[in-house]
């Protein structure tokens, strides 16, 4: 079994934003042929997710984030940094993914993307991207 990591620097440039990473993930994901990557935002304030890409979409899944948790909700942690919300988002929806690889690509649906969702921007994200396989 082969094993490589590498970290990912991902600027983001508002408060709410989505990004798609896809490309970044599948540059490391060539290293091996089968396996599986494992994609883990070392963030507490935003999430990983797999889903389409579409323009619309992406702004959809921010306003609903928004609608789900509130910023402007009663949080206890925002009298240290003001972002409860982003705490509690990133919790729900989660800060880490696998996806298998098949053939040296990413075995995504064809629709499916993955998704950095920023919760508290803007900040520089690292993700860490750990693939195994043969």
């Amino acid at each position: 079994m082969k094993i490589f990591e590498k970290e990912l620097q991902i600027k983001t440039h508002e408060r709410f934003e989505s990004i798609d990473i896809t490309n970044y993930i599948k540059e490391v994901s060539k290293s091996i042929n089968n396996g599986i990557a494992f994609i883990f935002v070392k963030h507490t304030t935003c999430s990983i997710i797999i889903n389409e890409a579409e323009s619309g979409l992406m702004k959809d899944y921010l306003n609903w984030a928004k609608k789900l948790v509130p910023p402007e909700g009663e949080f206890n942690h925002n009298l240290i940094d003001n972002n409860g919300h982003a705490h509690i988002l990133s919790a729900i929806i989660g800060n880490s993914r696998t996806i298998p690889i098949k053939d040296g690509n990413l075995d995504l649906g064809t629709w499916q993307r993955i998704i950095l969702l920023e919760f508290d921007g803007p900040r520089t994200r690292t993700i860490n991207v750990k693939i195994m396989g043969e």
